[in-house]
């Protein structure tokens, strides 16, 4: 299989690096300035480089459009002048309707193009953060359009060799789920981190206590602005629907606050425990649930190590981990989430023979 990949840093590269990792006989091709480009062979993410866009996709099998969404949509048209008939162009964007819609365009005769975003990033940028287990256990949405799947077989074996879980969406469909879940929170972030900014030129106390809950929800604040101009103004209908609505939900705890009557403010809260518990679990598409167990441990070294050991020396493998509360000097609980709740039941056993305790 040859597979390009135009654009390596953080996607691009993980992906070459995931893709060579876990498939066999696969020759991957990269493009980007000369300078990534080196760093990007010599950490085994390409094996092969070139010099034009052209040379990078005339033989391939699947090609990755891993660059800016703006970039992507000028790609298209000089891509399909030099591609196979059967030939399947992806891209990784965080916006899918402007970019299927220059799809159709471009893609008359030659080349298959489905849309593509992995649900996975990292708090780095560049070929030197790539991580070949970027995408595992991460959702990996696809939109096809009007393509039949068959068509694109070849592109879905890639993204569950490398270990990530298929969702096929509506461009449109995704492109509101991505407002409301992806590009809404990064707004709010930025707007949190900017208000508590500027109340901190006023009293310098306040970001001296920003931590825990407010350096959780305002990790993503510090994502780069060129990365989410493209973002933001493809998606502007969208994300302006999801900023419409969440006004709704502010004036309406502003309501209860003016009135003293909080009732239905505790109907929120208990809701919205309610769906966030429930996120692990839930299911879509293509999309597998992992059946989650919830180990309660003591703060002390090697508490981590000898539990992982437990469920290795049984070769249970676990899909995702996730501390979700710690007392300092007491404990904490992790979520631990396997394929399977057969998987999941010969782990609860096993733990608690080791004394764990396991809901």
């Amino acid at each position: 299989m040859n597979v390009t990949i135009i654009g390596l840093g953080v996607i691009g590269g993980s992906l070459g690096l995931a893709i060579a990792q876990n498939i066999p006989d696969v020759c991957i091709t990269g493009y980007d300035v000369p300078a990534v480009i080196k760093r990007a062979r010599r950490r085994g993410a390409v094996h092969k480089t070139a010099r034009t866009v052209e040379d990078a996709v005339t033989d391939a099998d699947i090609v990755f459009l891993c660059t800016p969404v703006s970039s992507i949509i000028s790609l298209l048209p000089q891509i399909t002048l030099h591609i196979r008939k059967d030939t399947i162009v992806t891209d990784v964007g965080s916006v899918k309707s402007v970019i299927q819609a220059a799809a159709e365009k471009a893609f008359r005769s030659h080349g298959v193009f489905i849309g593509g975003h992995p649900m996975a990033g990292s708090e780095g940028s560049g070929i030197a953060h790539a991580d070949p287990l970027l995408f595992q256990n991460a959702v990996y949405v696809l939109c096809p359009g009007r393509q039949k799947r068959s068509a694109y077989l070849k592109l879905v074996h890639v993204i569950e060799a490398i270990g990530a879980r298929l969702l096929i969406m509506d461009a449109r469909q995704h492109d509101r789920a991505a407002a409301v879940v992806s590009h809404l929170p990064q707004l709010l972030a930025v707007g949190m981190m900017t208000l508590a900014a500027s109340e901190n030129k006023k009293d310098a106390s306040i970001l001296q206590l920003a931590a825990g809950g407010f350096r959780d929800i305002t990790r993503i604040a510090s994502s780069p602005f060129p990365m989410w101009k493209d973002i933001l103004c493809g998606n502007a209908k969208e994300i302006r629907t999801a900023l419409y609505d969440f006004r709704s939900v502010l004036a309406e705890y502003d309501k209860e606050l003016r009135s003293g009557s909080l009732g239905q403010t505790k109907r929120s809260f208990k809701g919205a425990k309610k769906y966030r518990d429930a996120i692990p679990r839930s299911s879509k598409g293509f999309l597998h649930p992992l059946h989650d167990l919830f180990v309660w441990v003591n703060d002390e070294p090697g508490v981590l190590a000898r539990m992982t050991r437990v469920l290795f020396t049984a070769h249970l493998n676990i899909k995702d981990i996730e501390l979700l509360k710690i007392r300092e000097g007491r404990g904490g609980t992790f979520r631990i989430s396997f394929d399977t709740g057969e998987l999941a039941a010969k782990a609860r056993v096993l733990l608690r023979s080791h004394k764990f305790k396991v809901e």
